[in-house]
């Protein structure tokens, strides 16, 4: 028979872990990404929501965390990047 305690401490562990994360640049930018003048434009109530809408401000957040990440000196991951319509 184990004891409860051995199970306890990795989850005790995992949640200290998680709320650290919090604070990280990704985190930060992620928030900010919000308050972008094009982003704030596209979240805007008159606007109807559409699926090339919905991709829109997808790519617009994505744009402005990239950007934020960039001025805070942390290197932008990579992968694939959405295709752009032109």
């Amino acid at each position: 028979m184990t004891r409860p305690g051995i199970w306890l401490l990795p989850l005790l562990l995992v949640g200290c872990a998680s709320q650290s994360s919090g604070d990280s640049p990704d985190a930060v930018c992620q928030r900010q990404a919000y308050d972008d003048p094009k982003v704030k434009h596209l979240m805007m109530p008159a606007s109807v929501p559409t699926v090339d809408h919905d991709f829109d401000l997808t790519l617009a957040l994505r744009e402005a965390t990239q950007k934020c990440l960039v001025q805070k000196g942390v290197a932008v991951r990579g992968g694939v990047e959405p295709v752009r319509r032109d």
